[in-house]
């Protein structure tokens, strides 16, 4: 077994060592509540799931969805996570503690309807249907002011513990992205999937040629005297982030959002991104946030647990193997196999940290290159699957 199989091997081990009948759990990893059905990590390890051929894991991405749906709000909200006893039991339900989360909802959509198109499965579609509409009517009312965007709280998303609010290009690319896939339950969610691909290719890479056209045209006015060479994280009433959002990147290429000049850009600034870190991976966000920053005060101040988002740790800096596999496979799809295969195998070397002992840890530090959060990350070994299976031309979209 060559090296690239052997770590494929181990990703899918650890997505079968974390599958209880309720679904995916997080980690193996006791630390925390990382062992728990936690709707973002779980839909996307099924989704990677649903790349391989292994009915079980596939099934698994099934129960999944079908826990989350049995405990989904009157108001449509998916759980942040179910806890769940020794024996796999379902003992309570979170919608988040501090903010409630809206990225939940959409990955819950984009789940049940790429299990559909993979899987052709009738019976599951006729019983999940109303909780799509149901989600669907949901983050309609989360577009506050009916302009097309949705406003994500502080804390609503992934990045739970770092800064950003407001109109967050990831969820806007997520809403995208299950708008598309809804066409296949009805066609009509076609033409607001266009509009909303139009506001954002609008918004969030700022050009002069759309100021007329801007959604916030004092930010925007701003933006455009700045360069931009690459997709913008956000913005909100104040202003825009300037953040390269790794995650979004992957987004952008996924989804076919770039043109191959902003495609060049994009590799451009991960490649100068890459000269000032350790390693060859994309960090979550970058440039990290210092002490000295302003954003400094609001992001020491945004924790649960314990702090820990130290300069390259964590979501300020820190490395992700799930959302560099999700990169990779956007790089592939793009045509950029020389960026997709250095990352890749960057990626593949990662996960075995430390020492190559498997850990599949949660992040891994810029700039010290030591794996930190939990181990055993289902969602890290979903990375792994992503990247292999593109490799192969197969992509969940």
């Amino acid at each position: 077994m060559d090296r690239a199989a052997e770590i494929y091997s181990r990703a899918i081990d650890l997505l079968k060592n974390g599958l209880l009948k309720q679904g995916y759990i997080a980690s193996l990893d006791n630390l925390a509540n990382y062992n728990r059905l936690w709707a973002r990590d779980s839909i996307i390890t099924g989704l990677s799931a649903l790349l391989t051929d292994d009915r079980e894991l596939i099934e698994g991405m099934k129960n999944t969805l079908m826990s989350l749906k049995q405990h989904q709000h009157t108001n449509g909200m998916i759980p942040s996570n179910l806890s769940l006893d020794t024996k796999g039991n379902i003992t309570a339900v979170s919608f988040g503690t501090l903010t409630g989360k809206v990225d939940t909802v959409l990955w819950f959509v984009i789940g049940v309807l790429i299990y559909y198109r993979k899987t052709g499965d009738q019976d599951f579609i006729k019983e999940m249907q109303s909780s799509v509409e149901k989600a669907f009517h949901l983050l309609l009312s989360w577009e506050f002011n009916d302009r097309g965007l949705l406003y994500i709280p502080q804390g609503g998303n992934w990045a739970d513990e770092f800064i950003l609010e407001g109109y967050n290009l990831s969820e806007q690319l997520l809403y995208y992205w299950a708008l598309n896939e809804a066409v296949i339950i009805h066609e009509d969610y076609l033409t607001k999937a266009k509009k909303l691909k139009e506001i954002i290719k609008i918004n969030y890479w700022p050009a002069e040629s759309n100021r007329q056209a801007a959604y916030h045209k004092t930010a925007f006015e701003r933006q455009i005297k700045r360069e931009v060479h690459y997709w913008l994280p956000g913005f909100r009433p104040a202003g825009y982030y300037s953040f390269f959002d790794c995650f979004a990147q992957a987004l952008s290429f996924l989804l076919a959002i770039n043109s191959s000049y902003q495609q060049k850009e994009i590799v451009n600034s991960m490649n100068q991104i890459l000269s000032e870190t350790v390693g060859s991976l994309l960090p979550s966000f970058w440039p990290v946030i210092r002490e000295k920053d302003t954003q400094w005060v609001s992001l020491q101040n945004n924790w649960r647990y314990e702090f820990r988002n130290r300069p390259g740790a964590y979501q300020n800096g820190g490395v992700w193997p799930v959302f560099n596999g999700l990169l990779i496979a956007g790089l592939y799809r793009s045509g950029q196999q020389a960026m997709a295969g250095k990352q890749k195998e960057a990626l593949y070397q990662a996960v075995t940290l430390p020492e190559q002992q498997f850990g599949f840890y949660e992040y891994i530090d810029a700039f010290s290159r030591e794996p930190g959060g939990s181990k055993y990350q289902l969602w890290s070994a979903a990375g792994v699957i992503f990247a292999e299976k593109a490799t192969q031309n197969i992509f969940l979209v």
